[in-house]
Protein backbone atom coordinates (compact mmCIF):
# COMPACT_ATOMS: atom_id res chain seq x y z
CA UNK A 1 0.00 0.00 0.00
CA UNK A 2 1.65 3.56 -1.11
CA UNK A 3 1.25 6.88 1.11
CA UNK A 4 -1.95 7.81 -0.98
CA UNK A 5 -3.58 4.73 -0.58
CA UNK A 6 -3.07 4.41 3.36
CA UNK A 7 -3.95 8.46 3.56
CA UNK A 8 -6.88 7.55 1.74
CA UNK A 9 -7.49 4.52 4.00
CA UNK A 10 -6.89 6.44 7.44
CA UNK A 11 -8.98 8.90 6.39
CA UNK A 12 -11.59 6.68 5.84
CA UNK A 13 -11.23 4.36 9.14
CA UNK A 14 -11.33 8.20 11.11
CA UNK A 15 -14.79 8.95 9.45
CA UNK A 16 -15.85 5.17 10.15
CA UNK A 17 -14.95 5.61 13.81
CA UNK A 18 -16.72 9.18 13.55
CA UNK A 19 -20.13 7.66 12.87
CA UNK A 20 -19.30 4.56 15.62
CA UNK A 21 -18.25 6.66 18.31
CA UNK A 22 -22.03 9.05 17.20
CA UNK A 23 -24.05 6.05 16.96
CA UNK A 24 -22.75 5.09 20.60
CA UNK A 25 -24.30 8.19 21.66
CA UNK A 26 -27.62 7.96 19.62
CA UNK A 27 -27.87 4.13 21.19
CA UNK A 28 -27.43 5.67 24.31
CA UNK A 29 -30.23 8.49 24.02
CA UNK A 30 -32.37 6.19 22.60
CA UNK A 31 -31.92 3.82 25.56
CA UNK A 32 -32.60 6.57 27.83
CA UNK A 33 -36.07 7.10 26.24
CA UNK A 34 -35.91 10.17 23.96
CA UNK A 35 -36.67 8.32 20.72
CA UNK A 36 -37.36 11.95 18.81
CA UNK A 37 -33.74 12.84 19.42
CA UNK A 38 -32.60 9.00 18.85
CA UNK A 39 -34.44 9.65 15.73
CA UNK A 40 -32.69 12.73 14.83
CA UNK A 41 -29.16 11.67 15.44
CA UNK A 42 -29.51 7.87 13.86
CA UNK A 43 -30.69 9.78 10.52
CA UNK A 44 -27.91 12.09 10.44
CA UNK A 45 -25.70 9.38 10.35
CA UNK A 46 -27.67 6.79 7.98
CA UNK A 47 -27.34 9.87 5.62
CA UNK A 48 -23.43 9.62 5.75
CA UNK A 49 -23.48 5.89 6.10
CA UNK A 50 -25.79 4.02 4.51
CA UNK A 51 -23.38 0.55 4.76
CA UNK A 52 -23.73 0.07 8.27
CA UNK A 53 -25.30 -2.86 9.85
CA UNK A 54 -25.42 -1.89 13.79
CA UNK A 55 -26.66 2.01 12.43
CA UNK A 56 -28.94 0.31 10.09
CA UNK A 57 -30.50 -2.18 12.67
CA UNK A 58 -31.14 0.51 15.40
CA UNK A 59 -33.02 2.09 13.40
CA UNK A 60 -35.24 -0.86 12.66
CA UNK A 61 -35.35 -0.91 16.48
CA UNK A 62 -36.62 2.85 16.85
CA UNK A 63 -39.07 2.34 14.23
CA UNK A 64 -40.25 -0.36 16.17
CA UNK A 65 -40.20 1.08 19.62
CA UNK A 66 -42.67 4.39 17.23
CA UNK A 67 -45.28 1.30 16.51
CA UNK A 68 -44.40 1.79 13.01
CA UNK A 69 -43.97 -1.90 12.03
CA UNK A 70 -42.93 -1.42 8.30
CA UNK A 71 -40.14 0.85 8.40
CA UNK A 72 -39.05 -0.92 11.18
CA UNK A 73 -39.23 -4.42 9.43
CA UNK A 74 -37.33 -3.15 6.15
CA UNK A 75 -34.33 -1.58 8.44
CA UNK A 76 -34.13 -5.36 9.48
CA UNK A 77 -34.63 -6.40 5.86
CA UNK A 78 -31.85 -4.14 5.11
CA UNK A 79 -29.16 -5.00 8.04
CA UNK A 80 -29.89 -8.65 6.75
CA UNK A 81 -28.45 -7.89 3.35
CA UNK A 82 -25.37 -6.41 4.84
CA UNK A 83 -24.91 -8.90 7.19
CA UNK A 84 -25.87 -12.18 5.95
CA UNK A 85 -24.95 -13.92 8.82
CA UNK A 86 -26.20 -11.26 11.55
CA UNK A 87 -28.60 -13.25 14.00
CA UNK A 88 -29.30 -9.90 15.60
CA UNK A 89 -31.05 -8.79 13.02
CA UNK A 90 -33.07 -12.06 12.02
CA UNK A 91 -34.15 -11.73 15.77
CA UNK A 92 -35.48 -8.37 15.50
CA UNK A 93 -37.20 -9.55 11.84
CA UNK A 94 -38.80 -12.39 13.98
CA UNK A 95 -40.21 -10.04 16.57
CA UNK A 96 -41.46 -7.77 13.84
CA UNK A 97 -43.51 -11.29 12.67
CA UNK A 98 -44.32 -11.61 16.42
CA UNK A 99 -46.46 -8.53 16.30
CA UNK A 100 -47.71 -8.96 13.05
CA UNK A 101 -49.33 -12.31 14.14
CA UNK A 102 -46.99 -14.37 11.96
CA UNK A 103 -46.16 -16.66 14.19
CA UNK A 104 -44.45 -18.93 10.92
CA UNK A 105 -42.47 -16.83 10.00
CA UNK A 106 -41.26 -15.62 13.33
CA UNK A 107 -40.04 -18.74 14.48
CA UNK A 108 -38.00 -19.42 10.91
CA UNK A 109 -36.47 -15.94 11.47
CA UNK A 110 -35.80 -17.07 15.34
CA UNK A 111 -34.52 -20.66 14.37
CA UNK A 112 -32.22 -19.08 11.54
CA UNK A 113 -30.77 -16.43 14.53
CA UNK A 114 -30.10 -19.60 16.58
CA UNK A 115 -28.63 -21.71 13.88
CA UNK A 116 -25.98 -18.38 13.31
CA UNK A 117 -25.23 -18.22 17.11
CA UNK A 118 -26.59 -20.55 19.32
CA UNK A 119 -26.08 -18.69 22.80
CA UNK A 120 -27.79 -15.04 21.97
CA UNK A 121 -29.83 -15.41 24.71
CA UNK A 122 -32.37 -12.66 23.24
CA UNK A 123 -33.10 -15.23 20.35
CA UNK A 124 -33.40 -18.30 22.73
CA UNK A 125 -35.99 -16.38 25.10
CA UNK A 126 -38.21 -15.27 21.78
CA UNK A 127 -38.01 -19.27 20.88
CA UNK A 128 -38.95 -20.16 24.26
CA UNK A 129 -42.03 -17.13 24.59
CA UNK A 130 -42.99 -17.94 20.92
CA UNK A 131 -43.57 -21.67 21.81
CA UNK A 132 -44.92 -20.50 24.98
CA UNK A 133 -47.54 -18.80 22.51
CA UNK A 134 -48.04 -21.94 20.37
CA UNK A 135 -48.50 -24.29 23.63
CA UNK A 136 -45.64 -26.11 22.63
CA UNK A 137 -44.63 -26.59 26.19
CA UNK A 138 -41.36 -29.09 26.00
CA UNK A 139 -39.88 -26.50 23.48
CA UNK A 140 -40.91 -23.55 25.31
CA UNK A 141 -39.05 -24.91 28.81
CA UNK A 142 -35.95 -26.59 26.61
CA UNK A 143 -35.34 -22.96 25.65
CA UNK A 144 -35.84 -21.47 28.99
CA UNK A 145 -34.14 -23.94 30.38
CA UNK A 146 -30.72 -23.08 28.05
CA UNK A 147 -31.33 -19.39 28.14
CA UNK A 148 -31.19 -19.49 32.16
CA UNK A 149 -27.91 -21.72 32.09
CA UNK A 150 -26.27 -18.57 29.61
CA UNK A 151 -27.43 -15.93 31.91
CA UNK A 152 -28.93 -17.06 35.52
CA UNK A 153 -29.34 -13.68 36.89
CA UNK A 154 -31.39 -12.74 33.28
CA UNK A 155 -34.55 -11.41 34.87
CA UNK A 156 -36.12 -11.72 31.21
CA UNK A 157 -34.61 -15.48 31.27
CA UNK A 158 -36.25 -16.31 34.68
CA UNK A 159 -39.73 -14.75 33.40
CA UNK A 160 -39.46 -16.97 30.25
CA UNK A 161 -38.66 -19.88 32.64
CA UNK A 162 -41.64 -18.99 35.37
CA UNK A 163 -44.11 -19.15 32.42
CA UNK A 164 -42.59 -22.24 30.62
CA UNK A 165 -43.11 -23.95 34.47
CA UNK A 166 -46.44 -22.82 34.26
CA UNK A 167 -47.33 -24.19 31.15
CA UNK A 168 -45.90 -27.41 31.60
CA UNK A 169 -47.96 -27.92 34.68
CA UNK A 170 -45.21 -27.13 37.18
CA UNK A 171 -47.09 -23.95 38.21
CA UNK A 172 -46.53 -23.88 41.81
CA UNK A 173 -42.62 -23.34 41.33
CA UNK A 174 -43.12 -21.03 38.34
CA UNK A 175 -45.51 -18.93 40.74
CA UNK A 176 -42.78 -19.17 43.25
CA UNK A 177 -40.27 -17.59 41.15
CA UNK A 178 -43.32 -14.88 40.05
CA UNK A 179 -42.99 -13.85 43.23
CA UNK A 180 -39.69 -13.30 43.61
CA UNK A 181 -39.25 -11.14 40.14
CA UNK A 182 -42.12 -8.99 41.43
CA UNK A 183 -40.75 -8.51 45.09
CA UNK A 184 -37.45 -7.61 43.43
CA UNK A 185 -38.42 -5.73 40.57
CA UNK A 186 -41.88 -3.37 41.24
CA UNK A 187 -40.54 -1.52 38.41
CA UNK A 188 -41.88 -4.25 36.35
CA UNK A 189 -45.90 -4.59 36.74
CA UNK A 190 -46.01 -7.08 33.60
CA UNK A 191 -44.15 -9.44 36.42
CA UNK A 192 -47.42 -8.99 38.85
CA UNK A 193 -50.06 -9.85 36.08
CA UNK A 194 -47.77 -12.94 35.26
CA UNK A 195 -48.23 -13.62 39.17
CA UNK A 196 -51.92 -12.95 38.79
CA UNK A 197 -52.46 -15.38 35.79
CA UNK A 198 -51.12 -17.98 37.39
CA UNK A 199 -52.98 -17.34 40.67
CA UNK A 200 -56.09 -17.32 38.72
CA UNK A 201 -55.33 -20.44 37.03
CA UNK A 202 -55.22 -22.84 40.14
CA UNK A 203 -58.11 -21.45 41.38
CA UNK A 204 -56.62 -18.65 44.11
CA UNK A 205 -58.91 -15.66 43.10
CA UNK A 206 -58.60 -14.05 45.79
CA UNK A 207 -55.05 -13.28 45.87
CA UNK A 208 -55.31 -12.77 42.08
CA UNK A 209 -57.99 -10.41 42.44
CA UNK A 210 -55.96 -8.57 44.93
CA UNK A 211 -52.98 -7.94 42.99
CA UNK A 212 -55.43 -6.84 40.11
CA UNK A 213 -57.06 -4.28 42.14
CA UNK A 214 -54.08 -2.40 43.93
CA UNK A 215 -51.75 -2.45 40.85
CA UNK A 216 -55.27 -0.78 38.86
CA UNK A 217 -55.43 1.52 41.75
CA UNK A 218 -51.70 2.81 41.39
CA UNK A 219 -52.04 3.77 37.81
CA UNK A 220 -55.60 3.10 36.26
CA UNK A 221 -53.80 3.79 32.88
CA UNK A 222 -52.85 0.74 32.46
CA UNK A 223 -54.42 -1.20 30.21
CA UNK A 224 -53.00 -4.59 31.11
CA UNK A 225 -54.49 -4.48 34.68
CA UNK A 226 -57.50 -2.26 33.21
CA UNK A 227 -59.04 -5.29 31.31
CA UNK A 228 -58.84 -8.12 34.38
CA UNK A 229 -60.14 -5.23 36.71
CA UNK A 230 -62.82 -4.35 34.40
CA UNK A 231 -64.06 -7.90 33.80
CA UNK A 232 -64.05 -8.67 37.64
CA UNK A 233 -67.97 -8.57 38.78
CA UNK A 234 -67.34 -7.13 42.08
CA UNK A 235 -65.18 -4.11 40.82
CA UNK A 236 -67.23 -0.54 40.02
CA UNK A 237 -65.51 1.67 37.44
CA UNK A 238 -65.47 5.25 38.70
CA UNK A 239 -66.22 7.85 35.93
CA UNK A 240 -63.18 9.15 35.73
CA UNK A 241 -62.03 5.78 34.38
CA UNK A 242 -64.86 5.23 31.77
CA UNK A 243 -64.38 9.05 30.66
CA UNK A 244 -60.57 8.44 29.91
CA UNK A 245 -60.93 4.93 28.43
CA UNK A 246 -63.48 5.99 26.14
CA UNK A 247 -61.78 9.08 25.19
CA UNK A 248 -58.57 7.43 24.57
CA UNK A 249 -60.25 4.25 22.06
CA UNK A 250 -61.71 7.30 19.94
CA UNK A 251 -57.80 8.72 19.46
CA UNK A 252 -55.05 8.01 17.32
CA UNK A 253 -52.42 7.40 20.27
CA UNK A 254 -53.40 3.46 20.14
CA UNK A 255 -52.98 1.14 17.92
CA UNK A 256 -56.05 -1.50 16.91
CA UNK A 257 -54.81 -4.15 19.62
CA UNK A 258 -55.18 -2.03 22.67
CA UNK A 259 -58.24 -0.54 21.33
CA UNK A 260 -59.64 -4.28 21.32
CA UNK A 261 -58.74 -4.79 24.97
CA UNK A 262 -60.64 -1.81 25.83
CA UNK A 263 -63.94 -2.26 23.96
CA UNK A 264 -63.50 -6.11 24.60
CA UNK A 265 -63.20 -4.85 28.78
CA UNK A 266 -65.83 -2.53 28.50
CA UNK A 267 -68.05 -4.88 26.67
CA UNK A 268 -67.38 -7.41 29.94
CA UNK A 269 -68.15 -4.25 32.59
CA UNK A 270 -71.35 -3.77 30.84
CA UNK A 271 -72.36 -7.21 30.99
CA UNK A 272 -71.82 -7.53 34.50
CA UNK A 273 -73.93 -4.70 35.17
CA UNK A 274 -76.58 -5.29 32.90
CA UNK A 275 -76.37 -2.95 30.02
CA UNK A 276 -76.73 -4.50 27.19
CA UNK A 277 -77.05 -1.81 25.34
CA UNK A 278 -73.98 -0.29 25.54
CA UNK A 279 -72.21 -3.95 26.40
CA UNK A 280 -73.44 -4.97 22.54
CA UNK A 281 -71.88 -1.76 21.24
CA UNK A 282 -68.75 -2.74 22.36
CA UNK A 283 -68.72 -6.69 21.71
CA UNK A 284 -69.58 -5.11 17.96
CA UNK A 285 -66.65 -2.53 18.44
CA UNK A 286 -63.99 -5.29 19.61
CA UNK A 287 -64.81 -7.78 17.18
CA UNK A 288 -64.34 -5.38 14.15
CA UNK A 289 -60.87 -4.24 15.06
CA UNK A 290 -60.31 -7.61 16.18
CA UNK A 291 -61.08 -8.88 12.34
CA UNK A 292 -59.49 -6.24 10.90
CA UNK A 293 -56.18 -7.16 11.99
CA UNK A 294 -56.32 -10.39 9.62
CA UNK A 295 -58.96 -11.83 7.35
CA UNK A 296 -60.02 -15.48 7.43
CA UNK A 297 -59.48 -17.41 4.16
CA UNK A 298 -62.58 -19.42 4.50
CA UNK A 299 -62.02 -21.43 1.47
CA UNK A 300 -58.59 -22.72 2.99
CA UNK A 301 -60.47 -24.37 5.95
CA UNK A 302 -63.15 -25.83 3.31
CA UNK A 303 -60.35 -26.82 1.34
CA UNK A 304 -58.98 -29.17 4.60
CA UNK A 305 -62.59 -30.36 5.80
CA UNK A 306 -63.47 -31.88 2.38
CA UNK A 307 -59.39 -33.26 2.30
CA UNK A 308 -60.28 -34.60 5.62
CA UNK A 309 -63.41 -36.88 4.32
CA UNK A 310 -61.56 -37.92 1.31
CA UNK A 311 -58.52 -38.47 3.14
CA UNK A 312 -60.47 -41.17 5.74
CA UNK A 313 -63.30 -41.96 3.51
CA UNK A 314 -60.79 -44.32 2.31
CA UNK A 315 -60.79 -47.39 3.46
CA UNK A 316 -57.32 -49.01 2.89
CA UNK A 317 -55.33 -46.08 5.16
CA UNK A 318 -52.80 -47.83 7.27
CA UNK A 319 -53.65 -48.29 11.12
CA UNK A 320 -50.45 -47.83 13.27
CA UNK A 321 -49.05 -51.66 15.07
CA UNK A 322 -50.71 -53.02 17.87
CA UNK A 323 -49.22 -51.67 21.42
CA UNK A 324 -50.36 -52.92 24.88
CA UNK A 325 -50.09 -49.00 26.70
CA UNK A 326 -49.72 -48.81 30.35
CA UNK A 327 -51.90 -45.84 30.51
CA UNK A 328 -53.94 -43.96 27.40
CA UNK A 329 -55.43 -40.57 25.84
CA UNK A 330 -59.04 -39.55 26.06
CA UNK A 331 -59.29 -37.04 23.76
CA UNK A 332 -61.99 -34.26 24.63
CA UNK A 333 -63.13 -32.10 21.61
CA UNK A 334 -65.69 -30.23 19.80
CA UNK A 335 -65.97 -26.41 18.75
CA UNK A 336 -64.01 -23.87 21.13
CA UNK A 337 -66.54 -22.89 24.06
CA UNK A 338 -68.76 -26.02 24.12
CA UNK A 339 -67.58 -27.01 27.03
CA UNK A 340 -64.83 -29.16 26.78
CA UNK A 341 -63.25 -27.74 29.93
CA UNK A 342 -66.38 -28.47 31.85
CA UNK A 343 -65.85 -32.05 30.32
CA UNK A 344 -62.31 -32.14 31.36
CA UNK A 345 -62.62 -31.14 34.84
CA UNK A 346 -65.47 -33.42 35.99
CA UNK A 347 -63.30 -36.65 34.15
CA UNK A 348 -60.21 -35.79 35.79
CA UNK A 349 -61.48 -35.25 39.47
CA UNK A 350 -61.27 -39.31 39.05
CA UNK A 351 -58.88 -40.67 41.18
CA UNK A 352 -57.48 -42.78 37.92
CA UNK A 353 -57.07 -39.30 35.75
CA UNK A 354 -55.29 -36.98 34.65
CA UNK A 355 -55.98 -33.70 32.97
CA UNK A 356 -53.29 -32.33 30.42
CA UNK A 357 -55.31 -29.33 29.31
CA UNK A 358 -55.26 -27.99 25.44
CA UNK A 359 -52.33 -29.87 23.83
CA UNK A 360 -51.16 -28.75 20.33
CA UNK A 361 -48.46 -31.39 19.86
CA UNK A 362 -50.67 -33.79 17.85
CA UNK A 363 -51.02 -31.40 15.05
CA UNK A 364 -47.22 -30.28 15.14
CA UNK A 365 -46.60 -33.95 14.95
CA UNK A 366 -48.83 -35.16 12.17
CA UNK A 367 -46.85 -32.42 9.84
CA UNK A 368 -49.82 -30.03 9.76
CA UNK A 369 -48.48 -27.45 11.81
CA UNK A 370 -51.19 -26.03 12.35
CA UNK A 371 -54.87 -26.71 12.72
CA UNK A 372 -56.52 -23.53 11.34
CA UNK A 373 -55.66 -22.12 8.31
CA UNK A 374 -53.03 -25.26 7.74
CA UNK A 375 -51.27 -25.06 4.21
CA UNK A 376 -52.22 -27.02 1.30
CA UNK A 377 -48.87 -28.78 0.45
CA UNK A 378 -49.37 -29.47 4.39
CA UNK A 379 -52.11 -31.44 3.98
CA UNK A 380 -51.34 -32.89 0.68
CA UNK A 381 -48.21 -34.55 2.40
CA UNK A 382 -50.25 -35.19 5.62
CA UNK A 383 -52.75 -37.57 2.89
CA UNK A 384 -49.35 -39.52 1.46
CA UNK A 385 -48.52 -40.09 5.29
CA UNK A 386 -51.52 -41.68 6.39
CA UNK A 387 -50.43 -44.33 3.69
CA UNK A 388 -47.52 -44.78 6.03
CA UNK A 389 -47.66 -47.52 9.09
CA UNK A 390 -44.41 -46.06 10.31
CA UNK A 391 -45.48 -42.37 9.90
CA UNK A 392 -48.41 -43.73 12.39
CA UNK A 393 -46.20 -45.61 14.89
CA UNK A 394 -43.92 -42.38 14.99
CA UNK A 395 -46.84 -40.01 15.57
CA UNK A 396 -48.70 -42.60 18.25
CA UNK A 397 -45.10 -42.64 20.11
CA UNK A 398 -44.17 -39.09 20.00
CA UNK A 399 -47.44 -38.18 21.45
CA UNK A 400 -47.25 -40.82 24.19
CA UNK A 401 -44.25 -39.62 25.15
CA UNK A 402 -45.52 -35.98 25.06
CA UNK A 403 -48.58 -36.47 27.32
CA UNK A 404 -46.39 -38.77 29.69
CA UNK A 405 -44.97 -36.45 31.95
CA UNK A 406 -48.86 -35.47 33.10
CA UNK A 407 -49.65 -39.21 34.30
CA UNK A 408 -49.62 -39.25 37.95
CA UNK A 409 -48.60 -42.22 39.51
CA UNK A 410 -51.85 -43.44 40.15
CA UNK A 411 -53.48 -42.95 36.49
CA UNK A 412 -54.51 -44.71 33.68
CA UNK A 413 -55.61 -42.08 31.66
CA UNK A 414 -54.55 -38.66 30.46
CA UNK A 415 -57.23 -36.08 29.09
CA UNK A 416 -56.01 -33.70 26.16
CA UNK A 417 -58.88 -31.14 25.42
CA UNK A 418 -57.74 -28.97 22.43
CA UNK A 419 -61.09 -28.80 20.96
CA UNK A 420 -60.08 -28.89 17.45
CA UNK A 421 -59.13 -32.64 17.64
CA UNK A 422 -62.34 -32.67 15.90
CA UNK A 423 -60.56 -32.11 13.02
CA UNK A 424 -57.79 -35.08 13.49
CA UNK A 425 -60.16 -38.00 14.60
CA UNK A 426 -59.58 -40.16 11.86
CA UNK A 427 -55.80 -39.64 12.42
CA UNK A 428 -56.68 -40.44 16.33
CA UNK A 429 -58.28 -43.66 15.61
CA UNK A 430 -55.47 -44.92 13.44
CA UNK A 431 -52.68 -43.99 16.26
CA UNK A 432 -55.10 -45.63 19.04
CA UNK A 433 -57.88 -47.47 17.86
CA UNK A 434 -59.57 -48.00 21.28
CA UNK A 435 -59.30 -44.49 21.90
CA UNK A 436 -62.17 -42.71 23.83
CA UNK A 437 -63.22 -39.34 22.27
CA UNK A 438 -65.55 -37.33 23.85
CA UNK A 439 -67.29 -35.03 21.62
CA UNK A 440 -68.49 -31.84 23.09
CA UNK A 441 -71.31 -29.62 21.65
CA UNK A 442 -74.02 -26.95 22.57
CA UNK A 443 -76.92 -25.05 20.95
CA UNK A 444 -75.27 -23.45 18.37
CA UNK A 445 -76.63 -20.31 19.06
CA UNK A 446 -74.92 -20.08 22.71
CA UNK A 447 -72.01 -21.76 21.32
CA UNK A 448 -71.40 -19.31 18.78
CA UNK A 449 -72.76 -16.31 21.17
CA UNK A 450 -69.95 -17.55 23.75
CA UNK A 451 -67.11 -17.46 20.69
CA UNK A 452 -67.99 -13.93 19.70
CA UNK A 453 -67.80 -12.45 23.33
CA UNK A 454 -64.21 -14.20 23.47
CA UNK A 455 -60.74 -12.80 22.62
CA UNK A 456 -58.35 -15.44 21.71
CA UNK A 457 -54.85 -15.19 21.61
CA UNK A 458 -52.57 -14.43 18.58
CA UNK A 459 -55.77 -14.72 16.21
CA UNK A 460 -56.13 -18.55 16.93
CA UNK A 461 -59.85 -18.33 15.81
CA UNK A 462 -60.40 -15.27 13.36
CA UNK A 463 -63.66 -16.56 11.90
CA UNK A 464 -65.14 -16.38 15.38
CA UNK A 465 -64.84 -12.22 15.16
CA UNK A 466 -67.13 -12.40 11.84
CA UNK A 467 -70.70 -13.23 12.37
CA UNK A 468 -71.44 -14.61 8.62
CA UNK A 469 -68.06 -16.72 8.95
CA UNK A 470 -68.36 -18.04 12.35
CA UNK A 471 -71.86 -19.42 11.06
CA UNK A 472 -70.71 -20.55 8.44
CA UNK A 473 -67.63 -22.14 10.26
CA UNK A 474 -69.95 -24.07 12.89
CA UNK A 475 -72.07 -25.83 10.12
CA UNK A 476 -69.04 -26.32 8.39
CA UNK A 477 -67.42 -28.49 11.64
CA UNK A 478 -71.19 -29.58 12.23
CA UNK A 479 -70.62 -31.26 8.58
CA UNK A 480 -67.42 -33.21 9.20
CA UNK A 481 -68.46 -34.31 12.86
CA UNK A 482 -72.18 -36.51 11.27
CA UNK A 483 -69.37 -37.62 8.69
CA UNK A 484 -66.95 -39.10 11.79
CA UNK A 485 -70.25 -40.24 13.84
CA UNK A 486 -71.37 -42.20 11.18
CA UNK A 487 -67.84 -43.69 10.62
CA UNK A 488 -67.13 -44.50 14.07
CA UNK A 489 -69.88 -45.50 16.27
CA UNK A 490 -67.92 -45.19 19.91
CA UNK A 491 -68.08 -41.80 20.00
CA UNK A 492 -69.62 -40.14 23.14
CA UNK A 493 -71.58 -37.15 22.52
CA UNK A 494 -71.34 -35.10 25.55
CA UNK A 495 -74.52 -32.76 24.97
CA UNK A 496 -73.97 -29.23 27.49
CA UNK A 497 -77.70 -28.80 27.97
CA UNK A 498 -78.27 -32.69 28.87
CA UNK A 499 -75.46 -32.16 31.15
CA UNK A 500 -76.47 -29.22 32.99
CA UNK A 501 -80.44 -30.24 33.13
CA UNK A 502 -79.14 -33.84 34.24
CA UNK A 503 -75.66 -33.48 36.08
CA UNK A 504 -75.53 -36.90 37.72
CA UNK A 505 -76.89 -39.21 35.19
CA UNK A 506 -74.60 -38.02 32.17
CA UNK A 507 -71.59 -38.16 34.36
CA UNK A 508 -71.80 -41.28 35.06
CA UNK A 509 -72.54 -41.73 31.65
CA UNK A 510 -69.55 -40.32 30.84
CA UNK A 511 -67.45 -42.03 33.10
CA UNK A 512 -69.04 -45.39 32.34
CA UNK A 513 -67.80 -44.78 28.74
CA UNK A 514 -64.26 -44.23 29.95
CA UNK A 515 -63.89 -47.54 31.93
CA UNK A 516 -64.18 -46.43 35.09
CA UNK A 517 -65.52 -47.06 38.03
CA UNK A 518 -68.24 -44.14 39.42
CA UNK A 519 -66.36 -41.57 42.27
CA UNK A 520 -68.93 -39.19 43.87
CA UNK A 521 -66.47 -36.47 43.47
CA UNK A 522 -66.66 -36.19 40.04
CA UNK A 523 -70.23 -34.15 41.00
CA UNK A 524 -68.04 -31.46 42.79
CA UNK A 525 -65.94 -31.10 40.25
CA UNK A 526 -65.79 -27.50 40.77
CA UNK A 527 -63.26 -28.11 44.04
CA UNK A 528 -60.73 -30.38 41.65
CA UNK A 529 -57.84 -27.58 42.31
CA UNK A 530 -56.06 -28.56 39.11
CA UNK A 531 -54.45 -26.11 36.89
CA UNK A 532 -56.71 -24.53 34.49
CA UNK A 533 -55.64 -22.03 31.75
CA UNK A 534 -58.86 -21.53 29.25
CA UNK A 535 -61.31 -19.11 29.40
CA UNK A 536 -63.57 -21.26 31.16
CA UNK A 537 -61.09 -20.92 34.72
CA UNK A 538 -63.86 -19.39 36.82
CA UNK A 539 -67.08 -21.26 35.17
CA UNK A 540 -65.75 -24.38 36.08
CA UNK A 541 -64.41 -23.34 40.41
CA UNK A 542 -68.61 -23.00 40.21
CA UNK A 543 -71.55 -26.01 40.44
CA UNK A 544 -73.31 -26.57 37.08
CA UNK A 545 -75.61 -23.96 36.52
CA UNK A 546 -77.83 -22.89 33.61
CA UNK A 547 -76.66 -18.97 33.41
CA UNK A 548 -74.86 -19.49 30.07
CA UNK A 549 -77.89 -20.85 28.38
CA UNK A 550 -79.98 -18.79 26.30
CA UNK A 551 -77.47 -15.88 27.22
CA UNK A 552 -77.18 -14.22 23.87
CA UNK A 553 -80.93 -13.77 23.28
CA UNK A 554 -80.05 -10.39 25.35
CA UNK A 555 -77.97 -9.44 22.61
CA UNK A 556 -80.74 -10.59 20.22
CA UNK A 557 -80.47 -7.22 18.17
CA UNK A 558 -77.13 -7.29 17.33
CA UNK A 559 -76.85 -11.09 15.93
CA UNK A 560 -79.14 -10.72 12.93
CA UNK A 561 -76.38 -12.34 10.68
CA UNK A 562 -75.57 -14.87 12.97
CA UNK A 563 -78.95 -16.15 13.06
CA UNK A 564 -79.11 -16.08 9.30
CA UNK A 565 -76.05 -17.52 9.22
CA UNK A 566 -76.84 -20.54 11.26
CA UNK A 567 -80.11 -21.02 9.69
CA UNK A 568 -81.47 -20.57 13.43
CA UNK A 569 -84.73 -19.74 14.61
Amino acid sequence: MNRHQRRKENKRQSKTDLIQAELLKAIKIHSSGDLILAKDMYLRLYAKDKSNYDLVRHLGILYQDLKDNEKAYNFFLKAVELRPNGYEAYNNLGAIHVLNKNQTLALKCFEKSNSLNPNYVPTINNLAGLHHRLHNGNLALEFAKKSLSLQPNNILSVNQYAKALVLNNEIEEGIKIFRELSKNNPERPDFKANLATALKEIGNFSESKKIIDEEFKKDFKRIDFFAPFASDKSNTLEDKHLEYYKRLIETDKLDNEDKIIIAHALFGYYRNKNNFEDSGKYLELSNRLQYQLKDFDFDKENYLFNKIEEIFCNKNNSVAENKKLSFAPIFICGMPRSGTTLCEQIISTHSKVSAAGELSDLIRICGLERIIQSDQDKIEEFQVNMQKVEFLNNVRDKYLSIIKKFKSKNSIYVTDKLPHNFVLIGLIKAIFPKAKIIYCKRDPMDNCFSLLTHKFVDMAHQYSYNQKLLGDYYLMHSRLMKFWLKKYNDIFVLDNEELVKNQENVSKELISYCDLDWEKNCLDFHKNVRQVRTASIEQVREPINSRSIGAWKKYRKYLEILQDSLAYN
